[in-house]
């Protein structure tokens, strides 16, 4: 009867340690190879590109700049808080992501999410920090004059952000602005762009596969 009893405990570890691999192996995020992240909108770079400093202001006029990217994943966004349609559904996208992330238990202590205003004239550090806010607590909205944000935008491949025929102005220039996300390392280095159109599934898979601790 305890050979028995004996085999039986031996059987239940047995079957409790399969099921938590199994578990684990469903809930671990998976490395996609480079293009495999492609498929699924994520575009990197073989090489991660260096940017030069910057200085932007969020709320209560806060400082953020490149040293604030250092020891953080940074997933940053050039938007508007004007915009129509596509800066809400990709803010919205983002907002999904973040909760699917919380629900998954994922490390978010070195990650963050800032969206860069292109409308300096119009959209205050304040305004822009509130709109962002107003998707996900954690987010952070900031701006600053239009040579500092030229500067960012040119070195990020968001090249659409000079107002038309030089008028600060004239809005125009935001109607067809660059729709990418992008994605910055811990070294404050711009390796890829998540690319539209965005889904919460493949922003999950993609982001998970690079940022992975």
């Amino acid at each position: 009867m305890k050979s028995v009893n004996k085999n039986l405990l031996l059987i239940a570890i047995f079957v409790i340690t399969v099921m938590g691999l199994f578990i684990n192996k469903l809930t671990t995020p998976r490395t996609l190879s480079t293009n495999e992240l492609l498929v699924n909108g994520l575009f990197l770079f073989e090489k991660p590109k260096q940017i030069s400093d910057f200085e932007f202001f969020s709320s209560n006029n806060e400082s953020f700049s490149k040293e604030d990217l250092m020891g953080k994943w940074t997933v940053m966004y050039f938007g508007f808080s004007r915009c129509p349609d596509e800066c809400p559904t990709t803010m919205y996208e983002l907002s999904k992501l973040v909760k699917v992330l919380r629900d998954k238990n994922y490390n978010l202590e070195n990650k963050q999410w800032v969206l860069v205003t292109i409308d300096p004239e119009r959209d205050t550090p304040e305004d822009i920090d509130k709109y962002a806010k107003g998707f996900d607590d954690d987010f952070i909205g900031v701006s600053n004059e239009r040579p500092m944000l030229l500067s960012l935008a040119t070195q990020l491949s968001v090249n659409n952000v000079m107002p038309s025929m030089h008028n600060d102005m004239d809005h125009t220039h935001l109607d067809n602005h660059v729709n990418s996300i992008i994605l910055l390392n811990p070294k404050g280095e711009y390796v890829g762009l998540f690319r539209p159109p965005f889904s919460t599934s493949r922003l999950s898979l993609t982001y998970q596969s690079v940022t992975q601790d």
